[in-house]
């Protein structure tokens, strides 16, 4: 009995001392810093959801699985995200999308209820065109000229669907063919890579796209591939003796300026600086775009001698063969007075000076008015002034001034005679509807010039643009 008593006094001491022992631990638990310590968030109540705070919160850790907040995860579809990465907003091809990009793009300033109200204004339209029926439409379209009745069967699905593709089939008619250039010419913003013939009323693709150069023999180096290139007159226009511009280069002009640099050229690209041989006349072209129309200026200059005979002024202002002016003139410079306009201007060359030396070799008197002459040319009323061709939107300035001559060594210091020719070409639309154009090649005699100069002549816009452009184009020099 003892024996038991001892063994179970030794058993409650044992667990009394473990009992401290836990208490003590718990103690120093308690006691540490609340830095060390994990903090672990229990829910205040049994209603809210697992894994959310009493603040709605839900905590996550750096090793956690990745989820979002919603409580069903859907697994994404693959085939979903190709085909979005492929069409964001659109369904146009890699083409299509750098032609839009080369026109601009889309109008950021249209939004989507804008869109919506188009939409329903064309779907009224259109509503209010199927009421009528395709007889009456046929009977409208009868008092319109092709162009205009293939412009209206064109204009939407409904109307194409009414007219049918009559007005179409009528542009390709030989005898329509001035009526297909018209229509062609409205398509011109839709066909960067490709210029409109117009001897062919075709659109022909551009061989050699933004590095066309306007060159002397311009026939053996087309713009594009025509087969009746050798076969068919260009449209052109005279510009000097020897030198020629074509109708494509112009329209290569006002595309540049009117959709995009894709369309054509800079028109600084045509601006040449070139001398004839056969004549010694200098000749110097620039091109600008204003208002949408293509304005030139040519300087044609020549070293004009003192006291030149009839026969000499015509030899130095007239080619031998056709009888034309070496420098650059409209179609109607034989009916006004601009040859004799520069025959004046040359009588006004002074003489050169001369000593007393030379001029007792020629007579025994001397004449201080010879020694001391004044080498600046006086024009008079009559040549000084600028003129404008009544018949066409052109203008000419005839000067005389002193230039120097590098090739001479003797008489270093000469006069020269400058004719500079300001003209506008006009819209570049065709060149048998474009009136300035027409005018200026004589094709029109029904243009008035003075009614159409409005408030500042050619002559006026080209010096304003060129003179606060510091710095000019370079130009192409070239001998003929």
């Amino acid at each position: 009995m003892e024996g038991n008593s001892r063994a179970n006094l030794v058993t409650r001491f044992r667990r009394r001392l473990q009992s401290r022992a836990k208490t003590t631990s718990d103690e120093t638990i308690k006691r540490r810093p609340q830095k060390l310590q994990k903090k672990t968030v229990h829910d205040s109540t049994e209603n809210h959801d697992e894994g959310m705070n009493e603040l709605g919160e839900r905590t996550y850790s750096v090793f956690s699985e990745a989820s979002t907040l919603v409580e069903e995860r859907r697994s994404r579809d693959h085939t979903d995200m190709l085909h979005g990465l492929a069409h964001h907003d659109s369904f146009d091809s890699l083409v299509d999308a750098s032609y839009n990009q080369s026109k601009g793009g889309s109008n950021p300033h249209i939004d989507e209820a804008q869109l919506r109200r188009i939409k329903a204004r064309n779907e009224k339209s259109e509503g209010m065109i199927r009421r009528l029926s395709s007889d009456v439409w046929k009977h409208i379209s009868s008092f319109l000229d092709p162009a205009d009745a293939a412009h209206l069967a064109m204009s939407n699905k409904t109307l194409s669907w009414k007219l049918g593709p009559d007005s179409l089939r009528a542009l390709a008619l030989p005898e329509h063919r001035q009526h297909r250039i018209r229509f062609l010419r409205h398509m011109d913003g839709h066909f960067p890579n490709h210029l409109l013939c117009f001897p062919c009323g075709v659109y022909h693709r551009r061989t050699s796209i933004g590095n066309e150069k306007l060159k002397a023999d311009f026939v053996n180096y087309p713009l594009y591939a025509c087969p009746l290139v050798f076969a068919s007159y260009l449209p052109r226009m005279r510009l000097a003796h020897g030198r020629e511009l074509p109708y494509s280069f112009i329209q290569l002009a006002i595309r540049h300026s009117l959709h995009s640099k894709n369309h054509g050229n800079d028109p600084n690209l045509l601006s040449r600086r070139w001398k004839d041989s056969t004549n010694g006349w200098m000749h110097q072209s620039r091109y600008i775009i204003h208002d949408g129309r293509l304005l030139m200026r040519i300087r044609s200059q020549t070293f004009a001698p003192p006291k030149l005979t009839v026969t000499a002024q015509r030899h130095l202002l007239y080619e031998r063969e056709d009888y034309q002016p070496y420098f650059s003139v409209c179609a109607h410079w034989r009916d006004g007075e601009l040859m004799q306009l520069c025959k004046c201007a040359l009588s006004h060359v002074p003489e050169p000076r001369q000593s007393y030396l030379t001029q007792l070799k020629k007579a025994p008197t001397v004449s201080r008015t010879l020694n001391h002459a004044s080498l600046v040319a006086r024009q008079c009323d009559e040549c000084r002034p600028a003129r404008r061709c009544p018949e066409c939107p052109t203008e000419y300035l005839i000067e005389i001034s002193m230039t120097e001559d590098r090739r001479d060594p003797v008489n270093r210091f000469k006069h020269m005679l400058s004719v500079t020719r300001w003209s506008d070409l006009g819209d570049g639309s065709s060149p048998t509807d474009n009136p300035e154009y027409c005018a200026i090649n004589g094709i029109e005699a029904e243009y008035d010039s003075f009614s159409h100069v409005g408030r500042r002549a050619v002559a006026g816009i080209l010096r304003h643009r060129t003179g606060n452009q510091k710095r000019l184009p370079p130009y192409i020099n070239t001998v003929l």
